[in-house]
Formats: structure tokens, sequence, C-alpha cells
């Protein structure tokens, strides 16, 4: 049988780590002081703390008082005195790992960023008390939304008594809308949630990126622009003997390779995620480990992608975890790999709900000098945006001022126009983008990249781009429903193109923060 080499290896590496974490930590904590009473920092020390960041990480990131407190990664639990951390603070806060299923031959990882920690007792009730304090009507049959509802209800701090307060299925009813949204997710392949946590929206992008999309991503989920480049590493580490000897164990490796990896490709440790580690039956001391990368940008995501796989042919010898890596040529797939749609009671704003169902709405509008054109026959659920993009307001404002966002709309079928390929095994990341070349041919290279498309129409245009989903409440009552986001869109920030809408325009933009989700349209199909 042969013989992992990873025992000693990884103790050396471990006992190497310690000195050099506490001077770290001891660093860390002199120029906190310094910084806390407003004393300069002393140069030597900083100096120290420069060459110290290349030898080995810290396990804290909350010394440093200039990051705001959802892009820090709580402190670790302390390991045990044989294993210590080789994980450096980097840009954004590295991942955490909420849970581990081990079993006898795989072992299931899931890393969250560490604010999604708000609501994880909720949620794992939610799941093993499904059924808890739910009372439901005579006759039904299928319980699924009630359920849904019910979850929803909980954490609004509403009764679950179905038959004293019946789900209300209606076009201007929040729980129609929770409905919607939870077959939305289901589309691509999450699970929706719900949360106490006050979610600010220009950290959500971030987020997303790291598998938790909330209402102010939740665009980007539509657009299909989140794509991971999953590999599947062979290493020489043991199963049994090396990887799931303890659940502490199995964090310190992952964190390790995340950070290993990171580090290897020069970009921000969220950036990566273990998703599970497997025992190779027919290979006696060897493992795999499946992991991905995700950035905000496509191109960003491919470019890492191609980098680890062109470094990975002749291996990592020069790197402690990833020398256990063996040689090889990696190939790499594209998936859409989330795990929550995560929605807060108060993400809903009900006092800028707006009927455009009553009589004398008109067809047209203005904002940010735009013309808006008014999505007649739906109904708008205001999203709670005031407070969630840091100080900013006048990008809502509707009276056509200088700074105003224009109106546009974004269908939700995950085969709207920049629907995914599919190209054998793998999956091409390609999308159709079907107006790229002309939005290069209208503003040059800046538009040289992988476009997102919303439309200035709700009715003929983003409308086309929807999939009905259905409510059954009893055996004999189903009613479906179709899902528009109303969003506004940062002015010189996109390209105006005449399709592929059915009525008005589409417009094209590449920077995903240049779209801001305040609204989302239900109307009932006839």
């Amino acid at each position: 049988m042969a013989k992992s080499r990873s025992t000693g290896d990884l103790k050396k590496v471990y006992e190497y780590s310690e000195n050099i974490t506490k001077s770290r930590e001891h660093v860390y904590t002199l120029m906190f002081i310094d910084q806390s009473r407003g004393a300069t920092v002393d140069k030597k020390r900083s100096n120290r703390m420069e060459r110290l960041k290349y030898q080995s990480p810290s396990e804290s990131l909350k010394q440093y008082p200039d990051i705001s407190p959802d892009e820090q990664q709580s402190q670790s639990p302390s390991p045990s005195p044989s294993v210590r951390s080789l994980r450096s603070p980097t840009p954004c806060a590295p991942l955490i790992i909420k849970h581990v299923d081990v079993n006898s031959s795989t072992t299931k990882i899931m890393m969250v960023p560490d604010t999604c920690k708000a609501d994880s007792e909720s949620e794992d009730d939610e799941e093993i008390d499904e059924d808890k304090d739910i009372i439901y009507p005579n006759g039904v049959t299928d319980f699924r939304p009630y359920r849904t509802v019910a979850r929803y209800r909980k954490v609004a701090g509403k009764s679950t008594d179905f038959c004293a307060h019946p789900l209300h299925v209606n076009e201007d009813s929040v729980e129609t809308l929770i409905l919607g949204l939870e077959h939305f997710a289901h589309q691509h392949n999450s699970e929706l949630s719900f949360t106490y946590e006050d979610q600010q929206f220009h950290k959500s992008i971030y987020r997303a990126t790291c598998g938790l999309n909330d209402l102010g991503s939740i665009h980007l989920l539509a657009m299909d622009s989140l794509l991971t480049a999953t590999f599947q590493f062979e290493i020489d580490l043991d199963y049994d003997k090396d990887i799931k000897t303890s659940i502490k164990t199995i964090e310190n490796f992952v964190l390790d390779f995340c950070q290993a990896i990171s580090e290897e490709l020069s970009c921000d440790n969220s950036n990566i995620r273990v998703f599970s580690i497997d025992k190779l039956a027919k290979k006696s001391g060897k493992s795999h480990v499946n992991f991905g990368l995700t950035t905000s940008d496509r191109e960003r995501t491919k470019e890492l992608a191609d980098k680890l796989k062109t470094r990975a042919q002749s291996g990592f010898s020069n790197t402690k975890i990833l020398k256990h890596v063996k040689p090889g040529d990696y190939e790499y797939a594209y998936k859409e790999i989330l795990s929550r749609l995560r929605i807060r009671p108060d993400n809903l704003d009900p006092r800028y709900n707006f009927d455009y169902r009553q009589p004398g709405v008109p067809n047209e509008d203005l904002r940010g000098g735009y013309p808006y054109y008014l999505p007649l026959g739906w109904y708008r659920h205001a999203l709670n945006v005031s407070t969630k993009y840091e100080n900013d307001q006048i990008w809502l404002g509707r009276s056509n001022a200088d700074g105003e966002w224009p109106v546009a709309f974004h269908g939700t079928s995950k085969d709207a126009v920049t629907g995914i390929v599919a190209k054998g095994f793998l999956i091409n990341a390609v999308k159709t983008d079907a107006k790229r070349q002309e939005a290069i041919d209208l503003i040059g290279e800046e538009a040289d990249r992988p476009g997102l498309y919303v439309a200035t129409h709700c009715n003929g245009g983003s409308d086309i781009y929807t999939t009905p989903f259905t409510v059954t409440t009893f055996p004999d009552k189903s009613e479906q429903f179709r899902i528009v986001f109303q969003c506004r869109v940062q002015p010189k920030k996109f390209t105006r193109h005449t399709g592929p809408v059915n009525v008005g325009e589409a417009w094209r933009i590449v920077d995903p923060n240049a779209i801001r989700p305040y609204g989302i349209l239900l109307k009932k199909e006839p």
C-alpha cells in the first residue's frame, strides 16, 4: 500500500506556522492599539508586519479597523495544538465553512461569507421541523406553497394558521411574490431562505460570487452572470488517514487549500470555494478535491481558470499544500453554483408599492433624461433600497433630475437572451450576447466584455423572457403569474440596441454594479 506523504509534511508546516502566527497577531494588536488612539504607526512595526504577511497567515481580520463589518471574517475557533492555520488576510474576507457533511467516501463542504451566520439557526430549524406550528386548510393536497409561506411568516412574526389567516394569492400579495421568488430560485438551482440579517445591497455582488444571492443581486442570477469555473484535482492525501480524521482537520485543509490557490493566482481568497473531497477507491492514498473559481466578471473568471489549468500541468512543487496535487491537464467546466436566495422581510417596502393595473396610469414618463415606459397591467412590490446603497439617494429620484438613473426591466427566465449554450460534456460559457459587436462599434473596446441586457419596455420587452409559475392552493384551484424585475441603470454605462426585444430598445451593460433592482413586478396570467 502506498504511504501518504502528508502526515509529516503537514505537521512541519503547522509547527513552522505557529511562531509566525503568534508574531503577526502581536504586531496586529500593537498596530490596532496605535490606530485606535490616533498614534502614528511605527515604521519598523509596519515593515515587520509586511514581511510576516508573505510568510504565513493570521486567523484574524478584525484587527483592521478600516474594513467594514460585513467584509470581515469572524475569527475561527482556535485549532488544536497540533494543527495551525496557514491562512493570510486578503482584500475581501476569506469565506467560512458553515457546514461539513462527512461520509465514508465523500465529504461535502458548504462555504459562505460570514454574514450568513445570522440566519443559520433559523434555516436549520426550518428544515428539521418543516410542519411545526402549521395549520393547513381542509382538503389541501399540495403542501409546498403553505410550507414556503409559513417559513416567511415565521420570520415576519405572523401566524402560520392558514385556517384563521388564509394564504393570499393575488398580484398585490407579498405571499404570492414569495412563491414566485421560490420558483425563480429553483430555476437557478438555488434555495429560497429567510434571514434576520440587515443586508446592505452595495455588498450584494460580493456575496453573490460566494453563492449567496439577495434582492440586490437578483438580476445577476436572472442573467446567468455569475458562473463558476469548476475543477477536480487529484491529491496524494489519503481520505481516511489524512482528510476525515476530524472536522477540524477537514476545515483547516479546506481553508488552507483555498488560501494556497488564491496566492497561486494572486486573487482574493473569497473567489475560491471547495465543494467536496472524494475518496478514490481504485487509488490507495489518493483523493479528489472538487472546487471552483468565481468572480463578478466572467472574463476574469476565465482568466483565472486558464492560469490555474496551465500551472497545474507542471505541478505546484513550491507550495506546501498544493504540492500534494498530481500534475496533470485538468479541464474545467462552467456551472452556476449557488446555494441560497436570501430574503429579509423588510427587504420589501410596501410604502412604494404601485398598482399599474388601475385606470388613469400614463403610458410614459421621464427618469434621468430617458423615457420611462410604465409597465401597465402589472403590480409592483417595492424593494427597500433607500438605505441599501450607502448615502446615494439621487439615483432613485422621480423628478427627471440630473443624477437620476433611467428605468429598465429584466425578465426572469433561465433561457433568456444570455442563456448558457451546452456543448457535449462541458458547459460552454459562451453567451449569445447578440449585440456585443454592435456595442463595440458604438463605444469601442470598453464594450468588449460579456454583456448584461435589460429592456426599456416591460410589455413586449422583458416579459417575453419570463416563465410563468403556478400556485396551487387546493386541488381544483391553481393560478399562474409572471415576474419581471424593475431596475434603474446608471447613465453612460450602457449601449442602446433595437433588438432582441419586440418593443422598444434593449440596453447592454458590462458593469454589474450599474444595474440596481428596486421593484419586482407581478402579473396574473389570463
